[in-house]
């Protein structure tokens, strides 16, 4: 289950509460606090164990396409395979052919930071991953304490998100509507704001900035914060560009935390639908039993 499918079925949505009952101000500030500490220190703990690896395989990759380039007058169909094979092998672990560096590209602070998030909210890209022993069996300790404290954080993000429906709703409730008509007018509210901030408009800025069409822009949108995370378009830690804007890369984060935090509530709202139609199919069902059995006794 993903996270999205775990935070969905946490809280309540038509009950959500917006008083002070998950905490107050310190206690969310610590939260935050610990949560934002947690990151750095699994920042620099992976930063620590895949760096030399990626310098190993970067060497390695630019001493391979040199050999190529030096000797491919003279090569045979074997020695073709195996670079084949060799370029294949370091693809498959997250480096890319092209260009000349042997520095560290991925497992910079501020990508391993990315990572961290991205791991935590389950989104998984898989551009950006483990390849060491030791990077890998830290991953799974590292998410095994980490997510739980997202859905922590989640819960106060949630109160955020949802905020501005409720208020929405108050307000219909002082024109005079009736709770059934206020509820409906608060979840379209709460859905259409939500789709316009999470859906709508950041596909106009990944057109610009990332070449990619309208539609693909609100492919990668919906894929990303209902955490299906195919890593087939990237944006956070993008291992194709050299260097990611720190401040794009944080706005598009913030969004990720609350977009994932809407389509959640959203799924919950939607589920509920379902049920309740459900519900009345089911009565509806019973109700036409119960008079055929009637009308079948009255002819008997």
């Amino acid at each position: 289950m993903s996270l999205s499918s775990q935070l969905s079925y946490s809280l309540d949505f038509p009950g959500l509460c917006l008083r002070d009952e998950t905490g107050t101000k310190v206690q969310k500030g610590v939260v935050l606090l610990v949560y934002i500490s947690y990151i750095m220190f699994g920042a620099f703990i992976f930063g620590a164990l895949e760096r030399d690896f990626e310098v190993q395989q970067r060497h390695l990759a630019v001493k391979a396409k040199a050999d190529f380039l030096k000797n491919r007058s003279n090569m045979t169909k074997e020695d073709v395979r195996r670079f084949v094979q060799m370029m294949t092998s370091l693809i498959l672990s997250g480096i890319p052919p092209t260009g000349n560096k042997t520095t560290v590209v991925f497992w910079t602070f501020t990508n391993s930071f990315i990572t961290c998030i991205i791991t935590l909210s389950t989104i998984g890209y898989g551009t950006i991953f483990p390849k060491t022993s030791g990077g890998q069996m830290f991953c799974v300790v590292f998410a095994t304490i980490g997510i739980p404290l997202t859905i922590m954080l989640f819960k106060y993000i949630f109160i955020l998100v949802y905020l501005p429906s409720e208020k929405f709703g108050l307000y219909l409730q002082h024109k005079g509507l009736n709770e059934k008509n206020v509820y409906l007018w608060k979840s379209l509210f709460f859905a259409a704001t939500g789709s316009l901030f999470f859906l709508v408009l950041p596909p106009f800025l990944f057109t610009s900035l990332e070449n990619w069409s309208y539609v693909e822009g609100i492919y990668y949108s919906f894929n990303t914060i209902s955490t299906i995370g195919f890593g087939d378009y990237t944006v956070v830690s993008n291992p194709t560009k050299d260097n990611q804007d720190i401040t794009y890369s944080i706005l598009l984060l913030i969004w990720n935390l609350y977009g994932l935090a809407w389509i959640a509530l959203l799924f919950n709202l939607i589920a509920s639908f379902f049920k309740e139609m459900g519900s009345r199919l089911n009565k509806d069902t019973s109700e036409t039993e119960v008079q055929e059995k009637k009308e079948s006794s009255s002819s008997g």
